[in-house]
């Protein structure tokens, strides 16, 4: 016998008091119901009710049992819900924060797909290098580059995020090519200049013999857009140190050139955040799992 089904039949009888009742919610007779809770009795080895000529009442176990089942019954119910929900062609916004260059090269593309998969759905992404808020800006999700800090939301870690050195062919020719990180010093960086400015926008990093270390650089350009500092690197302005995912089709072009490829600074890590909510709808649960099956 289906014992979920011998279950719910336990709970509606509880609730409408009647076998009578319950078996006209469940389609069946009130024989049946009775069997229904003696397969439960007899299975769990217990009495669930007490039944007399004109009342039923629960049992002391009937009733821890009563909430169990409740509980179990609920379950089963969100699964299903989920099921559908996933089945269901989703629908609606979602408003989404990246940071400037990894938005541009690394999520856009992803969301590309998406949305040519899901044609119902409509993307908000707002580019930007600050820190953002997700609960107090009122975004779905968020991706981040870098270290996190202990934020509250759910973190899903996504392909790490690197960063190269490269500059054009003409740069090189003119002013050599540096073989060691200490070369930088004699050359024009192509600095980033961040939200908040400090000295460490002035510092490059390398690794050396397995650990990490910053290089002071200088230059005439500073730029708060990486995308300028690409273009101002293929033009042959200086050295830049971008994202290899933003300089690849430069790369390959051979309108840059990497260079001091043993000496890159360790990949930084890229996590996928999102509030720590059970009900989340489902166009964001979708969303989720098809950046995670495009980017980890």
């Amino acid at each position: 016998m289906d014992l979920f089904r011998c279950m719910e039949a336990f709970v509606l009888t509880v609730k409408t008091g009647s076998f009578v009742a319950t078996s006209i919610s469940l389609n069946t007779s009130p024989q049946m119901i009775a069997k229904y809770i003696a397969f439960l009795e007899n299975y769990l080895g217990l009495k669930l009710l007490n039944r007399t000529t004109r009342s039923q009442n629960l049992t002391e176990f009937g009733k821890q049992y009563y909430e169990r089942c409740l509980f179990i019954l609920g379950e089963i119910k969100a699964t299903k819900t989920l099921a559908q929900q996933y089945s269901d062609e989703p629908r609606g916004n979602l408003k989404i924060s990246a940071p400037v260059s990894y938005g541009h090269f690394n999520v856009i593309p992803v969301i590309s797909h998406f949305m040519k998969r899901y044609p119902k759905m409509s993307v908000d992404i707002q580019l930007n290098d600050r820190y953002v808020d997700l609960v107090q800006e009122n975004f779905d999700i968020v991706f981040r580059v870098g270290e996190l800090t202990d934020s509250g939301l759910i973190a899903r870690k996504l392909n790490p995020y690197q960063l190269i050195f490269a500059a054009s062919p003409s740069y090189l020719a003119q002013y050599g090519v540096p073989s060691v990180p200490n070369d930088i010093k004699k050359h024009q960086c192509l600095i980033y200049q961040y939200v908040n400015p400090s000295k460490k926008d002035y510092l490059w990093p390398f690794t050396i013999n397995g650990k990490l270390v910053h290089f002071p650089i200088s230059g005439s350009l500073t730029s708060n857009n990486t995308l300028a500092l690409a273009a101002a690197a293929v033009e042959g302005l200086g050295i830049t140190m971008l994202p290899e995912s933003m300089l690849r089709e430069a790369i390959t072009q051979n309108k840059l050139l990497p260079i001091l490829q043993n000496f890159l600074p360790p990949a930084r890590e890229v996590h996928l955040l999102y509030p720590a909510d059970r009900q989340r709808p489902s166009k964001l649960n979708i969303f989720i799992e098809f950046v995670l099956d495009s980017m980890s």
